[in-house]
């Protein structure tokens, strides 16, 4: 389930990255340069998921501490 996850979490980025990459350029290069609307969503949409996949990879590896903590003692 972790590995599935960071997966996600990783293919999440790659796409994230390349929509800013350019519209950066973009922005630096023409200062007359307006994001499109699209690239704002989708981005944000990203990100969410990107913060969603995070947040559970670390319940789930707080999950799997306490099950070795109790199974320690």
């Amino acid at each position: 389930m972790m590995k599935k996850l960071s997966l996600l979490r990783l293919f999440s980025c790659l796409p994230l990255i390349a929509i800013i990459i350019p519209d950066v350029t973009e922005l630096i290069i023409n200062n007359q340069f307006k994001l499109p609307f699209f690239h704002i969503i989708s981005g944000a949409m990203l990100i969410v998921t990107i913060v969603i996949c995070t947040l559970v990879i670390r319940y789930l590896k707080k999950q799997q501490q306490v099950k070795m903590q109790y199974q320690q003692v």
